[in-house]
């Protein structure tokens, strides 16, 4: 009977090492995983800081320079679609991102040409001024989709300097408040511009919305309850004045 017991004790170490084996090989498979990923956020990093110093540097408000501009954002698509390859997207993701962006760098190799056939003495008014507003627009929509927090940010922010009275201009002051996630000192100030800046736009009510949640977040409830108030008051007829309602029901029973 002993013996019986201490064979099948042999014949199940193997196994049982195996299973150790297998869960230090998925541990050093999470470790590689996490290491190549902290990589690319930090290339990333690195990428829209360098983007941040060349608007720093820019002191020119000619189209050749916008082109340039736009030019710079394609590049960082570029770059940012071989981290991807490297974190796995999928064959057809990748596909129509590399389509998209051949797509925009033929319409910024287009508005370039049309820059250099103005003649001397056209400003911002010219014929490709609206091309270049479009091409900021478009590629920085396309990085806040695809989670670019920071090169997003960056081409709104040149979209509003060159079209700051552009229809899409609440839009885009939006995007920027809402590029920095839960990061309420930086994005309430972005939201309250949305307000002071475009009081009508249908983005007013969801920007207060978005300062009332910070707000709450962090432990203001006096503040965010303002907030929520300000959205009934100012927009009840708008879909988030009834959310505001129930977030006020909530503040209340609490």
């Amino acid at each position: 009977m002993r013996a019986a017991r201490f064979a099948a004790l042999l014949l199940a170490a193997p196994l049982l090492a195996g299973c150790l084996a297998t869960k230090q090989d998925v541990e050093e498979l999470r470790t590689e995983m996490r290491t190549s990923r902290e990589a690319q956020d930090a290339l990333i990093q690195q990428l829209v800081r360098r983007t941040q110093a060349m608007l720093d540097s820019l002191s020119s408000q000619n189209v050749r320079m916008r082109g340039d501009l736009a030019n710079r954002l394609v590049q960082i698509e570029r770059q940012l679609v071989q981290l991807q390859e490297l974190s796995g997207q999928s064959q057809a993701q990748l596909t129509e991102l590399r389509r998209q962006i051949n797509q925009r760098a033929e319409e910024v190799r287009r508005t370039q040409e049309a820059a250099d056939t103005t003649p001397a003495g056209d400003g911002a008014q010219g014929g490709a001024a609206p091309t270049s507003a479009d091409e900021a627009y478009n590629a920085a929509l396309a990085a806040f989709r695809r989670g670019s927090a920071g090169t997003a940010r960056l081409g709104f922010q040149e979209f509003l300097r060159v079209a700051p009275r552009d229809r899409r201009a609440a839009d885009a002051q939006f995007y920027i408040a809402e590029s920095y996630g839960r990061e309420p000192e930086q994005a309430i100030p972005e939201f309250a511009r949305v307000v002071e800046q475009y009081p009508t736009s249908a983005r007013a009510p969801a920007a207060l919305m978005r300062i009332g949640a910070l707000e709450l977040a962090r432990g203001n409830r006096t503040e965010a309850r303002a907030r929520f108030n300000q959205v009934v008051r100012a927009y009840p007829r708008s879909p988030e004045a009834e959310e505001a309602r129930s977030e006020l029901a909530r503040l209340g029973r609490a």
